[in-house]
């Protein structure tokens, strides 16, 4: 038994949890990772396109980051008061990514981001009524049905599946309830006018709206996809990528709205570790200088190309698409599909099936050639060894709408009223 195979054993005993560790992510035990490489427990090195779930934009282990967090460490990493001037340091850059913003609050995870900003609106409204429409994290209040989470889930949340006349007919019933109307930007699927047509709804019933760009907040551009798409929001959720890794989140938005929340209870003993902010600093100075979303950009689009010549090349109804620092990739089989992306992790890449693929900017071009020669001979295994004829017609625009259905609870009406179609450069 190789040392991972035993660790592996070893980790279904105490802690593994085979749904979400194991069969939804990769068998693989970590043992050191840097750049978009990681190493496993018996040396096997693999090409991570998860950018660690999407934390770790600028490379994992990137050198001002890592620096900045260890020279505070040695300064005591954690203090008696919730104030450090790394934290006003942080907030500062921050709000310089987002003009339209006043304040923000600190948190950890992109839950707990989320969660308080449905808090902050709740508590500055005097409503209770959430009307949302994506994931929101794991916290029960929003986690929704279509998610595989709870079917009695929080009556005070709404789940609107992305549907601008479902939107439009709960605010015209229920406005009056309504605390905010909380988004995340599906930016492979909605293009900007959706957004836009969404705020538009909600400032014209006087609601609060929020943005989800935990995923999405430094990974499209600087200042988020509100800034892309020319939306204001109340609030913007913020966490993947902010201190690179470590585990910090965050709440932009309206001075009004901060002030209007006071009486929220926001506290948490870990707002004054100062560690996260050190390295946040630190991380946000890097995208101001380094264009790392511009380098994320250029790998994704050589992928997203490279990956739908092979398909096209082998006849197979696939296909790479949208945004490329976090785009997607659709096969018609699930069968093929399954195949490609456990031969891809035999040959050392690390791409989660059905899921986003998120691009670091510490990928080489070396690294981008590896992945496309293992993306061939891993097509090319899985039609091999399938066990019955491909269809050879194209993956449609229906294909698309049952996948937008199963990945985020999108209604079938909204998908097909608003899908752009199968284009790498939708929302350019």
């Amino acid at each position: 038994m190789s040392n991972m195979s035993e660790l592996i054993v070893r980790a279904r005993a105490v802690t593994a949890s085979p749904r979400w560790d194991l069969e939804k992510r990769f068998p693989v035990v970590a043992d050191r990772a840097e750049g978009c490489h990681i190493w496993d427990a018996d040396g096997n090195r693999y090409i991570d396109y998860t950018s660690c779930s999407g934390a770790a934009p600028l490379g994992i282990g990137h050198p001002a980051v890592v620096e900045a967090a260890i020279d505070t460490l040695r300064r005591g990493g954690i203090v008696p008061s919730t104030l450090s001037a790394a934290r006003i340091e942080t907030a500062e850059l921050l709000l310089s990514f987002f003009p339209f913003a006043d304040r923000v609050r600190f948190f950890r995870t992109g839950s707990c981001a989320t969660t308080a900003a449905a808090r902050i609106c709740r508590v500055h409204t005097g409503r209770r009524l959430v009307l949302t429409s994506g994931f929101h994290g794991w916290h029960d209040w929003h986690l929704q049905s279509a998610f595989g989470g709870l079917p009695g889930r929080d009556a005070e949340t709404v789940d609107f599946g992305y549907d601008l006349d479902r939107l439009a007919e709960l605010l015209a019933e229920r406005w009056r309830e309504v605390a905010c109307v909380f988004v995340t930007p599906e930016v492979n699927f909605f293009p900007h006018s959706f957004h836009v047509e969404l705020a538009q709804l909600v400032r014209g019933h006087g609601c609060l709206l929020v943005l989800d760009e935990v995923m999405s907040g430094f990974r499209y551009r600087l200042g988020g996809y509100a800034a892309a798409a020319g939306i204001r929001p109340d609030l913007i959720t913020l966490s993947k990528g902010l201190a690179n890794g470590m585990a910090l989140s965050a709440v932009v938005g309206s001075g009004e709205i901060f002030d209007g929340a006071e009486a929220a209870y926001l506290g948490y003993t870990y707002q004054r570790e100062v560690t996260p902010f050190a390295a946040a600093a630190a991380s946000l100075r890097a995208f101001r200088s380094d264009d790392p979303i511009g380098a994320m950009h250029a790998v994704g689009a050589a992928l997203i190309d490279g990956f739908n010549g092979i398909f096209e090349r082998s006849s197979v109804p696939a296909v790479a698409f949208s945004w490329p620092s976090m785009f997607r990739v659709l096969f018609t089989d699930d069968g093929i599909g399954e195949a490609f992306y456990a031969g891809l992790l035999r040959r050392g890449v690390l791409m989660e099936y059905r899921g986003v693929h998120m691009i670091s900017a510490a990928t080489s071009t070396d690294d981008i050639a590896l992945t496309l020669q293992a993306a061939e001979d891993s097509l090319a295994e899985a039609l091999r060894n399938a066990r019955a004829p491909q269809r050879r017609s194209g993956v449609s625009d229906t294909d698309a709408h049952a996948e937008a259905r199963r990945a985020f609870g999108a209604t079938l009406r909204s998908i097909g009223t608003w899908w752009p179609g199968f284009s790498p450069d939708h929302d350019a």
